[in-house]
């Protein structure tokens, strides 16, 4: 008899258990994602302002759950703000209604969210508070659960640097430099802002072309950015490095070095001239420059050029050919001197254009010679023909004086 009263007891426990079980509402969270499409989510960065915050309910147990609310409890870096009046206040809970949720259906919350500017990278837990009724039994469901919330830096890095020309060497202008940058975060980079810092023996070309927008990067993939600069004539070669930062507000934030490489230029010295003076109003002055390649490199179709000003004429150019390191060749030039020319010092460049590795390089305004112009010297004819005069006209002296004597002479005999 009291088996058959225990046996009875636990029947009537299953059954009361099971009728429990059915008929009950049971909502959850299946998904969270940032924007308003779970297959194409944004990703949120610090920074960001008034974006969406979704969070997917699902009612997964077999009854309605009626007039579901959910609280979701914020904090750092996450940051809910509201305005009454035109006041901005922040909160630290925002509640939204999801009504009735059939069994089986889902229900989108939205959440107009902000993250600070010092957000660091990773994924925040927070609190969801759920509220509803089960329809059958009215029965009251209060319950909590995490919300994972992820924020994601775009993380950027140099990848490659090409220069156009490949070769760059002192003195080059407007050069290109693309520089591939590759994000290798889990978040977009958004509007990207780059910066080159140069510093000597390098500047930017024009006004901004150390600069540019190049907009968002998506997580995993690349872009290129393009700057335009200039190398200082007095720059060594060897290996330089510039920073490339990106500019954020009022900060630049260094991403990577930028390696770029400085070829040797042939450097030419100027040995000795001959001659340094020269008259006013002389023709066909052969002026000869010793010239040595001081460089460590190979110059060939070595091309010299006197630059002189309006006083100086002549051929003014000589052709050198191929000058081997420390090789030493002489440049004629053939100068005519304006007789307009006022005596002093004149000093004038030489340009040299040549070409080294494939490439044309030239040289303007390095090298300098100074010539003396002295008033004009008296032809030889001239003095000469004064030598002559002046001669003739003591002979023509001498004899008349020697004559009018022997005159006087003759004068005196007679009278006695």
């Amino acid at each position: 008899m009291l088996l058959l009263v225990v046996l009875l007891a636990l029947f009537i426990r299953v059954d009361t258990q099971s009728a429990a079980a059915i008929g009950v509402a049971n909502v959850v969270v299946t998904n969270v994602y940032w924007g308003a499409s779970a297959a194409t989510p944004d990703t949120a960065h610090p920074g960001d302002v008034n974006l969406q915050l979704s969070i997917l309910l699902t009612n997964v147990g077999d009854d309605v759950a009626r007039n579901v609310t959910a609280t979701l409890y914020i904090g750092p870096p996450i940051i809910y703000s509201y305005y009454v009046n035109g006041v901005q206040y922040n909160a630290t809970y925002v509640s939204q209604q999801a009504g009735d949720i059939q069994a089986g259906a889902s229900y989108v919350l939205t959440y107009t969210l902000s993250i600070g500017a010092r957000a660091k990278e990773g994924i925040y837990r927070y609190s969801l508070q759920l509220s509803y009724q089960s329809a059958r039994e009215l029965q009251q469901i209060d319950t909590t659960v995490p919300v994972n919330v992820p924020i994601w830096h775009g993380e950027l890095h140099v990848q490659a640097v090409l220069t156009n020309p490949t070769k760059i060497y002192p003195d080059s202008k407007q050069v290109g430099v693309q520089v591939t940058i590759a994000n290798s975060g889990q978040g977009t980079a958004k509007n990207v802002q780059l910066q080159l810092v140069l510093q000597p023996p390098f500047s930017a070309s024009s006004s901004g072309s150390s600069e540019i927008f190049v907009g968002n990067i998506p997580a995993g993939q690349t872009t290129t950015a393009n700057f335009i600069v200039d190398v200082a004539a007095n720059a060594t070669f060897g290996q330089y490095s510039v920073i490339l930062g990106e500019v954020t507000g009022s900060q630049l934030i260094p991403i990577g070095q930028v390696p770029l490489y400085v070829s040797e230029k042939v450097t030419f010295h100027i040995v000795s001239v001959t001659p340094t003076t020269v008259n006013v109003g002389d023709s066909g002055d052969v002026i000869s420059v010793v010239i040595r390649n001081a460089g460590s490199v190979e110059a060939d179709s070595v091309r010299v050029e006197l630059l002189v000003g309006n006083f100086f004429t002549g051929t003014l150019t000589d052709f050198l050919g191929t000058m081997l390191a420390n090789e030493t060749k002489v440049a004629f030039f053939t100068v005519d001197v304006d007789s307009k020319a006022q005596p002093g010092q004149y000093t004038y460049s030489l340009r040299f254009d040549w070409t080294q590795d494939t490439v044309q390089l030239y040289d303007d305004y390095s090298y300098s010679i100074t010539f003396t112009v002295q008033s004009p010297a008296v032809p030889v004819a001239l003095v000469a023909v004064a030598i002559i005069v002046v001669v003739g006209a003591g002979g023509f002296l001498y004899m008349r004086r020697r004559k009018a004597k022997a005159t006087a002479q003759n004068a005196q005999t007679g009278k006695k």
